[in-house]
């Protein structure tokens, strides 16, 4: 066996394999792939990356406020199951965090974006018969529960046994969370309590391989945000300590051999040219400014960085940095076109995930046949604009359309 591929962050090796393993007469070579995990971002760089990264900190929240302008309302045909809800919304944050169902719903949409994770708890009454409020929880505090070797803890179907959420050192947590399961093997740090699967509502933006873990609109760009903030820092720094030009003085020539006292003095000077408009200096000393030149390689790297940074976010740099009147209008326009696709593919995992994990399991435990959906709103004032043009325009033919072409107007449209 032999390796053909060395640094790509995964080996490819070759085998010769035996002609019964293929049923023909001849040896065949395979090619067999060896892929390590990916090594993940902690949320905790992740949550820096937002914070002290200024186009990240701005695409992250004009994405949830475009997400979170558009407005939305709950739709159900039962109306007593339309009304508990309604209540129950309401009511949210007398129980546990001072939080509004509105606040949970934004702190959702941006901790995905975040992290690529979201997590909101389902507090159960004490006899375990009924859900009876909401709390946002801190991604960095929570994770699947683990078994002492860090695999995640799965029952039977491949599914976790619970998560674990990680408190403060000063909290007290004796006598919370749930107890384990029987036979299982969780392993609990300090100050770590167990959760079951049915407390916690798991929402996940991009996800791949087996699912577990979702991944935000940082994580690809990363390393990108590190270099660019180090660039940056490194630019300004120069700056600050040069000023302006700096000044050479060359002390003496041919005819005058300059003396070590003679350079100090000379350099004592200059340092009071900040502060003073006339200086006079023997001929043969000669003070020229250095001028920098501009460093093309420089500017070109961090245009690179800021293409993966926008492309990882998915915002348009346009939007990003507040620059759109560089950008041209017709440009502009398609990139909010593809923007609010990806807003709109947010909403709608996030919505299904909600209906499926929270409302559902309402429902189940007041035995209500119907589970009420959460209706979005149309994002972006382009959308609303085409969208009123269009019901103008249906509006004026209404009643020479066919039933089949109503409904799909109905429904595509929104209209329920």
């Amino acid at each position: 066996m032999r390796s053909i591929s060395e640094g790509l962050g995964f080996e490819i090796t070759t085998t010769t394999l035996e002609s019964a393993d293929f049923g023909v007469a001849d040896k065949q070579q395979a090619t067999i792939k060896k892929t390590p995990e990916v090594e993940r971002i902690a949320p905790e760089e992740l949550e820096y990356a937002y914070i002290r990264h200024p186009i990240t900190f701005n695409s992250i929240n004009k994405a949830t406020q475009a997400i979170m302008s558009a407005g939305w309302h709950l739709s159900c045909s039962d109306e007593n199951v339309l009304e508990y809800f309604g209540e129950f919304l309401k009511k949210i944050g007398e129980v546990g965090e001072n939080v509004t169902f509105e606040e949970i719903l934004e702190s959702i949409f941006q901790y995905q974006m975040i992290y690529g994770n979201a997590y909101l708890e389902t507090v159960l009454n004490k006899y375990h018969t009924d859900i009876v409020d909401l709390v946002i929880l801190d991604p960095k505090r929570i994770d699947y529960a683990k078994l002492s070797d860090g695999r995640i803890a799965l029952d039977n179907f491949g599914k976790p046994i619970g998560y674990i959420q990680k408190w403060p050192y000063e909290v007290q947590t004796t006598g919370k969370g749930d107890l384990f399961p029987e036979d299982s093997e969780i392993a609990l740090g300090s100050n770590e309590i167990f959760l079951l699967p049915e407390r916690i509502c798991h929402f996940k933006l991009y996800t791949y391989g087996d699912r577990f873990y979702g991944q935000g609109l940082i994580e690809a760009a990363y390393k990108s945000i590190l270099y660019e903030m180090s660039i940056q820092k490194a630019n300004i720094n120069t700056a600050i300590q040069r000023g302006e030009s700096p000044l050479v003085d060359y002390v003496g020539d041919q005819l005058h051999e300059p003396t070590p006292q003679q350079i100090t003095n000379a350099v004592e000077n200059m340092k009071d040219f900040s502060f003073s408009k006339y200086f006079a200096f023997p001929y043969w000393h000669k003070i020229e400014p250095i001028n920098a030149k501009p460093n093309n390689t420089l500017t070109e790297t961090i245009r690179i960085l800021r293409e993966n940074i926008g492309a990882s976010l998915g915002m348009p740099m346009a939007f990003a940095t507040g620059s759109g009147e560089r950008t041209n209008r017709a440009t502009l326009a398609t990139q909010h076109l593809f923007l609010t696709f990806t807003l709109n593919d947010i909403v709608k995992k996030t919505l299904a995930t909600l209906r499926k994990y929270v409302f559902q399991r309402i429902c189940e435990y007041n035995k209500f046949e119907e589970v009420p959906e959460i209706i979005w709103g149309h994002i972006g004032v382009e959308e609303i604009n085409e969208k009123a043009s269009r019901l103008t325009n249906y509006s004026k033919v209404w009643d020479l359309m066919p039933e089949s072409m109503k409904k799909y107007v109905t429904e595509s449209e929104r209209l329920k």
